[in-house]
């Protein structure tokens, strides 16, 4: 973990459209406890509704081929691009992760990175250092935006990533804020859910979560508990969120 932000009371509903104020991903604390992550919004999100990572580009995301060796101590790893391009940083505090081959099992932070064409090399600059090294051809990666960039309302019918936090307020696209992720929150309601209850990302409304049923052999990760009351459903509930 970085540094802890401190969170003033009620900073957590303030956004802004011009500065980046902390890194993607950063974690933040009120007075009472309750964390965020410092979150960059891909639509409109309002609030109390979950969200989640946006998805992985597909030609991206696995696979790619090692265009040259990495010897242990590389600050960089260069990869030979699938059928879609980067722009520049596109990755930025993003990951680069080997999937296969010499190296498999590591994950490195991207500092930066300049913009490549579809099927091109593509040089990655790390924020560490290589520590086994990679072989041309046959070291594989994977690229992973920054979780926390362009993050999406949990859909329940298109779901592209795991649900990563709630929304304390509403936010515009294109907005920087503070993602809820542990302590007490409102959040949008699907089923009615029983106080003492753990809920997790409803499989049929957009934003909400439900009752995390363990008797329906569920195989979504709860998220919380609901808390002082039974929640009614289409309402905004009040939990106690537990999200990494």
């Amino acid at each position: 973990m970085g540094e802890l932000v401190n969170i003033p009371w009620g900073a957590e509903k303030a956004t802004t459209t011009t500065k980046r104020e902390h890194p993607l991903g950063a974690v933040g604390m009120t007075p009472d406890g309750r964390c965020f992550r410092w979150a960059f919004a891909g639509e409109a999100i309002g609030a109390g509704q979950l969200v989640m990572q946006k998805g992985a580009v597909a030609n991206h995301d696995m696979d790619l081929a090692t265009a040259a060796a990495a010897a242990v101590g590389a600050t960089t790893i260069t990869v030979t691009l699938g059928a879609t391009a980067a722009t520049e940083d596109q990755y930025e505090d993003g990951a680069i992760y080997i999937n296969d081959g010499a190296g498999e099992g590591h994950l490195y932070a991207i500092r930066s990175h300049p913009a490549a064409d579809a099927s091109a090399s593509l040089v990655v600059t790390l924020h560490e250092t290589v520590r086994e090294a990679l072989t041309t051809g046959t070291s594989l990666s994977g690229l992973i935006e920054n979780d926390y960039k362009d993050v999406e309302i949990y859909d329940a019918d298109d779901i592209d990533g795991p649900a990563l936090g709630v929304a304390p307020a509403e936010v515009a696209n294109d907005e920087y804020f503070w993602l809820q992720t542990s302590g007490r929150a409102a959040v949008l309601i699907q089923g009615t859910v029983v106080n003492g209850d753990a809920v997790e990302a409803s499989q049929t409304t957009d934003g909400a979560v439900c009752l995390h049923d363990v008797s329906a052999n569920t195989d979504q990760a709860p998220l919380g508990t609901c808390a002082g009351i039974i929640a009614v459903t289409t309402d905004y509930g009040y939990v106690n969120l537990q999200i990494v």
